[in-house]
């Protein structure tokens, strides 16, 4: 259960909005960009904010893992060497209308950065976010949400959660942490306490998306079944159609992996840190030449093991995928991770089974 919740009207819920960017807070939301797609870009007043309910083609992830950036600079002053870090904006930034799947992606991320990875850079950015998610009221065709754990009202990773009421011109905003209820302010003076009765609408809506979206839940022994499927000839299969374009690492919201590159002169350079893709054949390909995945079937394998069974396994059975479906709707090659990793969990199954009735 929510602390506290409010019913708001659309002009009330601009008008917080607006005075969260009056208050010196970088707002960043779904908006209409300059190739007409919906993204996640800084808006100037709360009337830039797309059409609501709609999935955007990229997750708000740059925001706190910006796609390249500087992690710091060095020069040479006499015998000694000067490393200076790049700041860090100081205002603190609001993420608005995230989808629950795009919320509990920035918790994963946070496992890799900061408790598993402590992420100075990466940390401070985090820690002056405030992250208010939108619930879903329809399903989109790839999303899967529900069969990693994941649900179109979930509360993971949001500071608060929006949800639009069906057949009327409510919205109801509900505080899940202290940070979240820290940013509503007064403002919430004038608004209408939330009801048992709204709860239910929204709980309905929530089943009903679920109910459409028809996909197969994962079991929850996927992470050990998968991590006997290693060397599997199925890997061949299901990564047949793969291209190695790495879209599919570039749209997913919980990717974390980056290349270092370092630029200078003998007087002064810096650090710069930008996404990269295990999908890319370069990915792993040591300056002797050998490549220890040398394929795109072990490239995809390498994808699909670290979310759904690498990272589970060291993190409470967790998938390090939450469902979005941005990688199906984006791949060139139609190449689908939900039904890839069903089709290996049953041959992997086959496999022990065959092996446990041979003589």
């Amino acid at each position: 259960m929510t602390e506290k919740g409010w019913r708001l009207t659309e002009s009330q819920w601009e008008n917080w909005l607006d005075g969260l960017i009056d208050d010196g807070n970088r707002l960043v939301a779904p908006a209409a960009s300059g190739t007409a797609r919906l993204e996640f870009r800084e808006i100037a007043r709360a009337a830039e904010i797309g059409a609501s309910g709609k999935k955007t083609s990229i997750s708000a992830k740059e925001f706190l893992f910006p796609r390249t950036e500087i992690l710091f600079s060095y020069r040479f002053t006499g015998e000694s060497v000067e490393l200076s870090r790049r700041p860090v904006a100081e205002e603190s930034q609001v993420l608005v209308g995230l989808r629950p799947c795009d919320a509990a992606a920035t918790r994963r991320l946070d496992e890799v950065f900061i408790q598993d990875g402590a992420d100075l850079t990466y940390a401070e950015r985090r820690s002056r976010t405030v992250i208010v998610s939108e619930a879903c009221t329809e399903a989109f065709p790839n999303c899967f949400c529900n069969a990693v754990g994941g649900s179109p009202d979930s509360r993971e990773g949001a500071d608060l959660i929006l949800t639009r009421l069906a057949g009327t011109d409510s919205l109801l905003l509900e505080v899940i942490t202290p940070e979240g209820g820290g940013i509503v302010g007064e403002a919430s003076l004038s608004w209408s306490p939330i009801s048992p009765e709204d709860v239910s609408l929204a709980k309905r809506q929530a089943a009903e998306v679920v109910a459409a979206m028809g996909r197969e839940q994962l079991p929850p022994e996927a992470p050990e079944i998968l991590g006997r499927s290693f060397d599997l000839e199925s890997w061949e299969r299901v990564a047949s159609g793969c291209i190695g374009c790495g879209v599919c690492t570039y749209a997913c919201p919980t990717c974390s992996c980056f290349d270092i590159v370092d630029t200078g002169s003998a007087s002064c350079g810096s650090r710069c840190r930008s996404w990269d893709s295990c999908a890319f054949a370069g990915f792993t390909r040591h300056a002797s030449g050998h490549n220890p995945r040398p394929t795109q079937a072990a490239r995809y394998r390498q994808r699909v093991m670290h979310k759904f069974s690498y990272f589970p396994l060291e993190h409470g059975g967790e998938p390090m995928c939450v469902g979005c479906g941005r990688c199906i709707d984006l791949c060139p090659a139609g190449v689908d991770i939900h039904r890839a990793v069903l089709s290996l969990i049953e041959d992997s199954r086959l496999a022990a089974a065959r092996q446990e009735a041979a003589p």
